[in-house]
Parts: C-alpha cells; structure tokens; sequence
C-alpha cells in the first residue's frame, strides 16, 4: 500500500480486479483484523454518492476479494467485514514495525542500528502511498501515511545528524524543504546540518526564506525553538559562545510522551455509521481547505451517546494525529459539582502537553496565550467531554494545522457554530433495530426473544446507556430463555430507573 495498491505472492503479482475492489482491499487492511462497517465501506470506495444496489455490489466485491486472495482472507462479522492477515504481510506493517525499532534503537543510542532501519523501512515506499484506488479513499488515508513517511524521513536525519553525518544529508533536505517550506521541523535540521557542515551563512539564509514564507502565506512568525535556534547561530563565533550552534536540532516531538489520554471507549458501537461518517468528511475537507483546527459539536440529552460517539471515532483516528490526543472532563452536568473553570482546564492540557508545572502562570489570560503557544505547531485531537458554556470552551480551541477539537454538551452552545465555525452534529436516541441490536450484543438474548427485548429498548426510551444498563444487569443475572419475557414484564425498572429522566453518562474515574 505504500506506492500502488497491489498483491504479490511468491515474487508474483496476484489480479485483484479494478480500483474499486483495490479500494476496498485497502479499506479493510488499513485496520487489520478490525470490523469496517459497510456503511464504511461504500463511503470509501463510492464517495459521497453511491449507486442504488451499493451493499449487494460490495458483496460481489468481497466474493472475487476471496476468490483471488482466499475465503480465510476476508471474513463477515457483524454489518460489516474485516480482513485477518498475517504479521508482517503488508508493507505498511512492516513499515510501523521499523519505526517501533528504530525509535528502540534511538532510546538506546543504537544510533548506528536505527538509522540502518529507519532506511529499511523507507524503502518499502515506491511512490504515493493508496496509488490506484478510489478519491475517497485516497483523501481519507493518504495523508496520514504520508506524514508517518515525512516524519520517520525526519527521524532519519535526527540520527544522521547525530551520527555526524551532517554534511551527507544537506542535499535530502534542501529537497523536502523545497517540497514543504512551511515544515518548521524540516528547516531547523537544514540548518543544524548547514552549520555543523560550517555553511552558518547558508543556515541563517534558510531561516531568513521560511520566515518569509510564513509571513507571506501565513501571517505567522516561526516558533520559539527555532527561534532559539536562530539566535545560537548568530552568537556560534562570539566569545565564551563555542558550541552554542551545535545544539540538539528541534525535535519532531517523538522525544516526549506522545500523549494518548481518550478514556476506552465503551463496546461497540451500534446505529452510529451516518455520524461517524459525517466526521470523517469534515475532518478531510477542513484539512483540504488548509483550515488550521476543526471543532465538532456533538449535542444532545443525557444518555444518547455523545461521549461513546467521541471516543469511538477518538480512536478510529489516532493515527491521523502525529502529536497525540489529549482529554479533559468539563463537567457541564456532573451532579453536585460546578463546572470545570477555565483556567484549571487550560493547566490540565499545559500538564498533558508536557509544561512544567511550575512555569504555568496563574492569570487565566495568560495561560490561554500559553496554550496557544504550545499547540501552534502541533497536530492533535482534544476531546472537551460535557461542556457547560461557550464561554467555558473558546479559550480551550487551539492547536495547529490539521487539529480537531471535539466538543460534548448537553446544550446547544449555538455560538461555537455560529463564532468558530462548529460542525454540529445532533445525537438523536436509536432506531428500534439498533437499539434490539445494542440490547442482544451486550445482554446475548438469543434471536427467539425479539418480542420481548423489542418492549425492553421500548422502555428504555431508545437511549443507548439505557439499553446497555438494562442490557448488562440481564446478562449478570444470566436470564435466558423465557426469563427474558419475566425481565421484561417487570425487572426493567430493576436495572434501570427511567422515572427521573435519562441518566447521566458514566465518568471514567482515571481522569483527573
């Protein structure tokens, strides 16, 4: 997958069929061993407008997938299909297992080793990454594999650099600054690579041209790194300065913890495809439009769904976000406690983005401006879970090209759309089938109780945790059988208390 989309076997290229059936080859590899809904599946390989007959022509694409590759390829689990493959049998794998080493070898200071297979792992790349399939796909997933390349070719010169091999990397770099000369990673290596090779005047030229650019395209000036960077190469000839130039070039952010701090989201999720969809299409169209951070607003009663929602589509993303994902619990509607204050939000995600505590200023204002600061060059994923007020949230949207914020409340918060540019995405209770299906997944009622689980969800008023409650307090008490219809007659008040309006979502308590 990385280059054309193709099978090979034994040194022999295996006929797959056209881009749609590569398309959803690909689809279902790129989450190995993982159930793609078929609502997934046709956005993917038809777009936004697929045919009439879309599942019935999936299914025929999935007979002649099996057919080429093998029945035990491809399995049916659910609505929707998932490929099993073995470690190691796409290239992809392989690469993210180099990267797993070469960052071993780097702890380590294996530096020898982990530029030996970081330059493995980049040769299995032989051309854009999804070559061949559909758009959809193409603009879904190939940007988050190119940034993996782009940021293991940092890592790369990382350790060229620190190998002193300074002068062998100026040419690869000039190129892919050329390629992205807005990087701000990429030109603090040309320029520790033009400095150590003693070419200071043509490390200072480079600064001077990004900080051009960035003011021309982006009204911006360069960060605070390579600022400092900047100013050890004026100073690198001054008295008493020797080796202030020969600094650690700026960090592509693999020295630190990668934070990854989304509670796991709960089961599976069921009746939710549209939505999930809806956030993948926003997500791809704000970051074809340049457009630096997207925020959702996902809304609707207690109950429905909204953080389960988050966290799913939270975790079907992680990879999208090269600098991590961060959590912060506002507590808009927690019982007996006040919101969140603003102040104490911003000195959560400060701590969870690696500033001491100790530089963190105690004005509000000032630690928004910090904030600001510290995610502006930063690709990452806030999951703001129930929030009270617009107020309380507009501080907290910040981050760099490609971040997204979601944002969970149980009220409208209209002005987020309205001043910030929100894609609002309304959370209404589930449908009768979905929710039958919530109830038997999480209770394991067989298909004969239908009738009587369908009276369940009915009470249950659809919503989600209320189903999965009733569902779950079934399955402890292990009633089977026509146990079920006696639950359903009288033990649903048992499990659940619907009388005092739907129940709040559960907190996961290992966040503070």
């Amino acid at each position: 997958m990385l280059g054309s989309v193709e099978v090979q076997a034994e040194g022999r290229r295996i006929r797959t069929g056209g881009p749609k059936r590569r398309t959803l080859l690909a689809a279902l590899l790129l989450q190995p061993d993982t159930v793609v809904p078929d609502e997934r599946l046709i956005d993917l390989v038809w777009g936004e407008r697929p045919p009439r007959g879309a599942r019935a022509q999936l299914q025929g694409h999935v007979h002649g997938l099996r057919k080429a590759l093998g029945a035990d390829t491809i399995h049916r689990s659910g609505c929707g299909y998932r490929a099993v493959v073995p470690e190691g049998a796409t290239d992809l794998g392989v690469f993210e297992r180099s990267l797993a080493l070469a960052a071993a070898d780097r702890a380590a200071d294996r530096l020898d080793e982990a530029a030996r297979t970081l330059r493995l792992g980049l040769a299995l790349w032989t051309g854009p990454a999804l070559s061949g399939v559909t758009p959809a796909l193409a603009e879904h997933a190939r940007p988050a594999l190119e940034e993996s390349r782009l940021r293991a070719r940092e890592e790369l010169y990382e350790v060229e650099l620190r190998r002193g091999r300074a002068a062998s990397v100026v040419a690869e770099l000039r190129t892919l600054c050329a390629d992205h000369p807005t990087r701000e990673s990429l030109t603090g290596l040309l320029m520790s690579a033009l400095h150590r090779s003693g070419r200071t005047g043509e490390a200072l030229a480079a600064y001077a041209a990004l900080r051009a650019v960035l003011a021309e395209e982006l009204g911006t000036d360069p960060g605070a790194e390579l600022r400092r960077l900047h100013l050890d190469l004026l100073h690198a000839n001054e008295p008493g300065r020797e080796g202030d130039g020969d600094r650690e070039p700026p960090r592509t952010g693999r020295a630190r913890v990668r934070p990854a701090e989304l509670p796991l989201a709960v089961g599976r999720l069921v009746g939710r495809a549209a939505e999930m969809g809806a956030l993948d299409r926003a997500l791809d169209a704000d970051r074809a439009d340049g457009r630096s951070t997207t925020v959702f607003l996902l809304t609707g009663v207690a109950g429905v769904g909204k953080s389960a929602l988050a966290l799913h589509w939270g975790a079907s993303v992680r990879d999208r976000f090269r600098d991590g994902q961060v959590y912060v619990d506002l507590h808009g509607s927690t019982p007996g406690r006040k919101p969140t204050p603003t102040g104490d939000a911003l000195r959560q995600l400060l701590r969870s983005l690696g500033v001491d505590p100790g530089d963190l200023p105690t004005d509000a204002c000032e630690l928004a401006k910090l904030f600001r600061s510290v995610t502006a060059d930063q690709c990452l994923l806030f999951l703001l879970d129930d929030a009270d007020s617009v107020e309380q949230v507009a501080p907290l949207l910040a981050g760099g090209r490609g971040s997204a914020v979601l944002v969970t409340s149980r009220n409208d918060l209209t002005g987020l759309v309205a001043f910030f540019g929100a894609h609002p995405v309304r959370l209404d209770v589930l449908t009768r089938e979905s929710a039958m299906e919530l109830f038997a997944g999480v209770a394991g009622v067989p298909a004969v109780d239908a009738a009587a689980v369908a009276g369940i969800v009915e009470e249950c008023g659809y919503l989600p945790l209320s189903v999965r409650l009733a569902a779950a307090t079934l399955a402890v008490r292990t009633l089977y059988g026509d146990r079920v219809r006696r639950f359903a007659r009288g033990g649903t008040a048992g499990a659940v208390d619907l009388s005092a309006g739907p129940m709040p979502p559960a907190r996961d308590p290992a966040v503070c």
